[in-house]
């Protein structure tokens, strides 16, 4: 073989040598992980962190507690028996949710007083006048029995009466006296208005209800010194509300139902203090035991449609004792123009 040709088999082997040389090295480069790959693994390897990473707890502020008010049973939905705002300022008070009690003194323990303080106020509560019937009778008959007097005069009813009825009606806001001399007919004397009354229509079933009763009842007791200028009790509960109470299981009805003075009410009959004397002092006069007391809800000597809704199942039984009792008593002529002139 000559030099020439060894040559280029030489340099051919070379070239080969070189070319598969530099295809190895372009492979490599090319499988080697670059800097976008080593972001994105990156980013892989990340992702399950940041998703697992729990979401923001949001606490919550606190609320406000709201109390409920000490008069929130009160309905509002009372019609014309809604209490004035003088009525609820009055009931807001301790003393007008127990005066209208059998009042006795109370004897508080004796305390050291200092120099600083003035006994003045305290004697003058130690001091304050505790009248007898007979005290109080002596000193607002005069007056109330000129009135009264007057009354029955235009009535052209005897006076003084054996009986008399006290008839009063819820939805009117009012309380009719009835007379009559022994075994004689009723007469109608003369309607007083009644200032409060607190509650709805439907019968007192518990303590607490603020509902003036609805029945048939009596005067159990005069209080010459109640705090709402006298008063007189009615015998709630009587037979018919115990006997239904203990039917539906109800244990404390209340008590306390007063006739009185004054403008504010909490179960009772607020009469104002004049007319509240008069009632009173006829109440004495004929002894209290010959007063009947008949409270209705509405006047049944009205032809009407009467709703029960506001009482229980034995509701009916009752209105048909009070319409019953009503019955007895000729419901006073309506208000008209001549009678507003006087004929």
């Amino acid at each position: 073989m000559d030099a020439k040709l060894r040559f280029n088999i030489v340099a051919i082997v070379l070239s080969c040598v070189v070319c598969a040389g530099t295809t190895l090295a372009l492979v490599s480069i090319d499988t080697r992980p670059g800097p976008t790959a080593t972001v994105v693994r990156q980013a892989e390897e990340l992702r399950p962190t940041l998703v697992a990473l729990p979401e923001p707890v949001v606490v919550p502020r606190p609320q406000a507690v709201i109390r409920p008010s000490r008069f929130s049973f009160f309905d509002n939905d009372v019609g014309e028996l809604n209490l004035p705002e003088e009525a609820l300022a009055a009931a807001a008070t301790a003393e007008s949710w127990s005066v209208e009690v059998k009042e006795q003194p109370v004897t508080a323990p004796k305390r050291k007083t200092s120099a600083a303080k003035s006994p003045t106020k305290r004697s003058r509560k130690s001091t304050k006048k505790r009248y007898s019937l007979e005290e109080r009778l002596a000193e607002i008959s005069p007056a109330a029995r000129g009135r009264l007097a007057a009354r029955f005069a235009k009535a052209k009813a005897a006076w003084p009466p054996a009986e008399v009825a006290y008839v009063a009606i819820k939805d009117q806001r009012a309380l009719e006296v009835y007379a009559r001399v022994e075994n004689g007919e009723w007469i109608f004397v003369h309607s007083y208005k009644v200032l409060a009354a607190s509650g709805r229509t439907g019968p007192k079933l518990l303590r607490g209800d603020k509902q003036v009763p609805e029945g048939v009842y009596s005067i159990s007791y005069l209080n010459p010194n109640s705090a709402f200028h006298v008063s007189m009790r009615v015998n709630y509960p009587n037979a018919f509300d115990r006997s239904k109470a203990k039917m539906d299981g109800r244990k404390d009805l209340g008590g306390d139902i007063m006739i009185h003075g004054k403008n504010a009410s909490a179960g009772c009959l607020a009469m104002g203090d004049p007319a509240a004397e008069e009632l009173f002092v006829l109440a004495a006069e004929v002894d209290r035991k010959n007063v009947k007391v008949v409270i209705a809800p509405t006047d049944f000597r009205k032809p009407q449609k009467v709703s029960f809704t506001n009482g229980p199942s034995w509701t009916p039984e009752l209105y048909s004792e009070i319409a019953s009792a009503m019955s007895e008593f000729k419901r006073p002529p309506e208000a008209s123009l001549l009678t507003l002139l006087g004929f």
